[in-house]
């Protein structure tokens, strides 16, 4: 899990990330980060590789529900749904 844990000011076109008990620098090219209500929301798009891909269709063909599939690999189930 990446969280934002401090930023420069009210720019956040760089800032700092905890990501495995460290902190990494990163740029807004690398992160999308929104500021909203007073919080920092990052969002990391990563692409599906084929064969998480290949198990998230069999499990749905075998009649299992998003919600179901989303909690046995820890996925978002909206990432499901666009499958």
């Amino acid at each position: 899990m990446v969280r934002i844990v401090r930023h420069n000011g009210e720019s956040v076109r760089e800032g700092y990330i905890r990501n495995g008990g460290k902190e990494v620098k990163f740029f807004k090219n690398a992160l999308k980060a929104v500021q909203c209500n007073n919080r920092i929301v990052i969002a990391q798009r990563k692409h599906l590789n084929d064969f998480l891909h290949d198990r998230i269709i069999g499990r749905l063909e075998c009649e299992r529900t998003q919600l179901e599939v989303s909690e046995e690999l820890g996925i978002a189930q909206s990432i499901i749904s666009r499958l």
